[in-house]
């Protein structure tokens, strides 16, 4: 990991970032980018006479966030301990702004709060996470707002990685950026999940029926059960500590993931959006918007490049 990129909009809760962008700076010897966009578009209505004031506004805007970002910069120096810090203000639409950064700064992460209000003319992080997940082909560690007001988020303190997976390939990519972010000291525990439906039917007049479809759901969590261990004997050879399965059974994949977490106090759910294997029911694209929506802990998403194939 050599880059990371941290989007900010004005806003404390964006600032939020730094500490976990700080903390994975430091352990790998990465610089980090902030970047912050001032949008294009203009606050209001205006018609074609209008472009010189458009002009004004955006230039007037640009000065603004560029002022405050070197500032972020200057405060975020005295924390950096020896980290590069870079600053860049892009103009155009927020969501393509942050991802064209990403890909011309070649980042290997994003550290992104979900619901920053900044003070800029439009307080934009909260409503370009979706945008990215869906865009970006970089990895982005999602930060939901904690429970005290002005905490951060110690990535180092994390014990316990909820992992789902469905069986795909896109979907077990997660593993590789995850391996670089959980703590190395052995402390932390890597659950890896699927997701089968265990909905039972009503009584029926045809107990054949009945039979079939109980031996049919056994044989789903079979296959989960050998699958994980399959990929968990991978990833105990690749040196990500200490592994689990556990196969979850659930008709909302979704909720049931998100019941997990809270119940065994997961610190860090990883996952892909561009999962479609035949073992589970996850689906992971499916899925995605509702653990990110529903989910009191970071997540670590991940999506498939272009050029990596289906």
């Amino acid at each position: 990991m050599d880059r990371i990129l941290v989007p900010l909009d004005g806003s404390e809760f964006a600032e939020s970032a730094f500490g976990p962008a700080l903390a994975l700076a430091r352990s790998h010897d990465a610089e980090l980018h902030l970047v912050s966009v001032v949008s294009n578009a203009p606050p209001v209505p205006m018609g074609y006479a209008d472009e010189v004031l458009l002009a004004r506004f955006i230039e007037d805007e640009e000065a603004r966030v560029r002022s405050y970002i070197e500032e972020a910069a200057s405060k975020l120096k005295e924390r950096a301990g020896g980290v590069t810090l870079r600053t860049e203000v892009r103009v155009g639409r927020v969501s393509r702004a942050v991802q064209q950064a990403a890909a011309d700064l070649d980042v290997d992460l994003v550290v992104l709060t979900t619901h920053g209000r900044g003070a800029f003319q439009r307080a934009w992080l909260g409503s370009i996470a979706d945008q990215l997940l869906r865009r970006i082909e970089r990895p982005i560690l999602l930060l939901p707002r904690p429970e005290e007001d002005g905490a951060e988020w110690d990535i180092g303190e994390i014990r316990h990685v909820l992992v789902p997976l469905d069986g795909s390939e896109a979907a077990e990519g997660v593993l590789d950026i995850l391996a670089s972010i959980v703590p190395k000291d052995g402390g932390a525990r890597v659950t890896l999940a699927a997701v089968v439906d265990d909905t039972i039917s009503l009584p029926g007049v045809y107990l054949p029926h009945l039979i079939s479809e109980e031996t049919f759901r056994e044989q789903q969590r079979e296959r989960a059960e050998t699958y994980l261990k399959s990929v968990g004997a991978r990833a105990e050879v690749a040196g990500m500590g200490l592994i689990v399965t556990r196969v979850i059974g659930a008709e909302d994949p979704a909720q049931g993931l998100l019941s997990f977490s809270q119940d065994m106090d997961v610190g860090l759910i990883a996952l892909s959006t561009h999962g479609r294997g035949g073992v589970a029911r996850l689906f992971l694209g499916s899925v995605a918007d509702k653990l990110v929506r529903g989910a009191r802990v970071p997540l670590l998403v991940t999506r498939r490049r272009e050029d990596e194939g289906g």
